[in-house]
């Protein structure tokens, strides 16, 4: 549900579904299973991990494009912008920046929108601390409760 109780308008070329009507996105023709047909079984242990992390965190949708999967809970908060058998590039939204040795990179993309990036190796690095980090990520920014009630 959006912040007026409505269900997300959906894109009609591509799907992906937004907050509110015709918000902009880039529409892609990509697919979760032409992202899947080209991940080796490293790849795939990595991203089915990430994934099953993001679905800890509550109810979410995946929203694939030509350069990324992102993940959306209202909307979008976290995603992967690179997968192969050598990692993943992987990311997730806070409201203020975290400092950590594991981010590779750390951005203000947006005022009070901070993209923490992380590059996993192996699968064991998705560990706890990266899953309080989607858990903030996804209440804060995916549910939008750093706006308030409702996410206002």
């Amino acid at each position: 549900m959006t912040d007026t109780g409505r269900e997300p308008w959906t894109c009609p070329r591509c799907g992906v579904k937004l907050i509110t009507a015709n918000l902009w996105h880039s529409c892609g023709a990509a697919t979760l299973a032409q992202w899947q047909q080209r991940m080796g079984p490293g790849a795939r242990a990595l991203y089915d991990r990430f994934e099953s992390m993001i679905a800890a965190c509550g109810e979410f949708s995946v929203a694939p494009a030509k350069t990324r999967v992102a993940f959306l809970g209202r909307v979008r908060f976290a995603g992967i912008t690179s997968i192969s058998e050598r990692g993943i590039t992987c990311s997730f939204a806070l409201p203020a920046p975290l400092a950590s040795p594991r981010f590779v990179k750390v951005a203000e993309v947006a005022p009070g929108w901070w993209v923490h990036r992380l590059r996993i190796t192996d699968v064991r690095q998705l560990d706890q601390e990266v899953q309080d980090w989607l858990r903030q990520s996804y209440r804060l920014m995916g549910q939008r409760d750093r706006l308030g009630p409702r996410g206002a």
